[in-house]
This record gives C-alpha cells, sequence and structure tokens, in this order.
C-alpha cells in the first residue's frame, strides 16, 4: 500500500511540474542583462532618464521600455563586440517583453505630479539587478494606498452616490471602461446599499421581476456582476413554477435531443444559468439524459 502511495505521489508531483512549464512555456523570458541598483543607487542616474517618457504617460498600456537609442546616450551600442554586456542571448537579441497587465486606465503623468516617487509603486526597485519579475505594483498596493491618503477618482464628486448610476451602467456594459468600478470595488460593496427592502436605491424598476428576462437573453447588462449564485435566479423560478418561453413540447426528447439542441449548441451559457454541471432530472446523471 505504501509502495503504491509513494508511486502516486511522484506521478502526481510530475504531472504537477509539467503543468507549470506549459503554462509558462509560451510566456517569453526576458533575456536583457540589467542592473537598476548599478544605475540607480551606484550610479545615482535618475529614473527619467530611462524611461523619459514616464512623465507625460496618461494611460497604463503606454510603452515606457526605454529603446536601444536611449541606451546610446551613456552606452556604445553601435560595435557588435559589445552586444554580450546587455544581451546574454547574443545570437537572437531581443526587447524586454512589455507588460501585458497594466490598469488602461492608470496615468503615470497624475502621479507624479502629485508628488508620488518611482519608489512609492514600484517598492525596492532601487536595489534589484535583475530584469525579472518585475515590480509592478497588485491592486491591493493601489487600493491601500488610496485609502490611506483618502484619494479617490475625479469623477467621485461630492454627491457621486446619487448620480454614480449612469456610470455603473456603462461599465458594466463595456468591461474595458476606464470608469471600471470593480478595480475598486466589489460586488459586496454594492450590495450594502442594492439589497432587500431599499427602495429608495433600488437598480432596477420595481416591475422589474416580470421584464429582467429580455435583458437577460439580450445579455445588456452582466446579471451575473451582481447576482453571482446560481441560487437567487433559481429559487424564485422554482417556487413559482417558471419556466423560459422556448420550453415547449418537444424541448428535450430523450434519445435524440429535440428542441432544446439547437439553442445549446448556439447558447450554452444560457442553459448554464438554470443547468449546471450533472445537474439531477435535467442534463446530468441519474434522472438526466447525458450520463
Amino acid at each position: 500500500m505504501k509502495k503504491n502511495f509513494k508511486f502516486i505521489l511522484i506521478l502526481c508531483s510530475g504531472f504537477l511540474v509539467l503543468f507549470f512549464l506549459s503554462a509558462n512555456a509560451d510566456r517569453e523570458k526576458a533575456e536583457l542583462i540589467f542592473s537598476h541598483k548599478q544605475h540607480i543607487t551606484d550610479n545615482e542616474i535618475e529614473c527619467a532618464v530611462c524611461h523619459e517618457n514616464a512623465a507625460i504617460s496618461m494611460v497604463g498600456t503606454d510603452n515606457l521600455m526605454p529603446a536601444m537609442e536611449v541606451c546610446g546616450g551613456c552606452h556604445d551600442v553601435e560595435s557588435s563586440e559589445n552586444c554580450g554586456v546587455c544581451h546574454s542571448d547574443m545570437d537572437n537579441p531581443r526587447n524586454v517583453p512589455r507588460v501585458k497587465d497594466n490598469f488602461p486606465s492608470f496615468s503615470h503623468k497624475m502621479h507624479l505630479d502629485a508628488g508620488l516617487d518611482c519608489q512609492s509603486c514600484h517598492a525596492g526597485i532601487v536595489l534589484k539587478e535583475v530584469v525579472e519579475p518585475y515590480l509592478i505594483p497588485d491592486i491591493l498596493s493601489c487600493q491601500n494606498c488610496h485609502i490611506e491618503k483618502k484619494v479617490k477618482p475625479v469623477s467621485h464628486v461630492p454627491n457621486y452616490l446619487h448620480v454614480h448610476g449612469d456610470d455603473v451602467k456603462s461599465d458594466l456594459n463595456a468591461i474595458t471602461s476606464s470608469q471600471n468600478c470593480r478595480t475598486c470595488h466589489s460586488t459586496r460593496y454594492c450590495q450594502t446599499c442594492h439589497e432587500g427592502d431599499n427602495l429608495d436605491r433600488v437598480t432596477h424598476p420595481l416591475n422589474y421581476a416580470f421584464t429582467h428576462s429580455m435583458d437577460a437573453r439580450g445579455k445588456e447588462q452582466e446579471c451575473t456582476v451582481c447576482h453571482a449564485e446560481r441560487s437567487f435566479c433559481a429559487d424564485c423560478h422554482q417556487q413559482y413554477l417558471v419556466m423560459p418561453h422556448n420550453h415547449v413540447a418537444g424541448w428535450a426528447v430523450p434519445f435524440i435531443g429535440g428542441l432544446h439542441v439547437y439553442d445549446a449548441e448556439n447558447d450554452l451559457e444560457n442553459c448554464m444559468s438554470c443547468h449546471i454541471v450533472d445537474a439531477r432530472q435535467t442534463c446530468g446523471k441519474t434522472e438526466g439524459c447525458h450520463k
């Protein structure tokens, strides 16, 4: 028994190693040899010398990595004999991979103008001697700083609580919106007001229970932003025996599928809003059809 357990443990460990290797195989690695410590701490070079566009950058998608011409201001970059000084792969020298998960609405200019220095966000950069991993702040760091300094977005004017609805609706319909509420606020934050009998702060019209199916079907709004649990819909529908209008006779026919096959092929997400994987009496095991 112990031998079998050890064999299974070794086998699982091997699969985990292969998984992590394959997950990172597609990500390009930086082959550049560069020390921030040598430049900033040892030689007292300002960050703006290399990242000169940071002071005017208004969006997080700007490429602020210095080009080789910038390095050429101090170093001899013309001679091929010097390539090995900066490039570990002299046969295939390349640029540093771009950071792809920056916040699109982030403004370096706004933060620098407010008096923050680079280390405020990129803590420890002055002691870093390798390129990777990048010292990019996560959302928790941003939130802690904003809470501590009581900093709010420019859109959050004194009466914003009473007029924020339009921004929220546009955000739900455009995930890439610069007004992305979910960057700072969790779903629970909204529900402290928009829940229960708070009719003076209701999100939907009072008769929305009778008309919400049109929005849900047309995906005009992303319902799951607030209603993440399937039970929110299922409990009400089961209590009042509410069925979708397309669930007519012949909707589901054993062995040949029936009409539901076509809807499942075109919009499986809609089916899954009610029928989870292995749901009894519907899709899955026991009484279900797809055993």
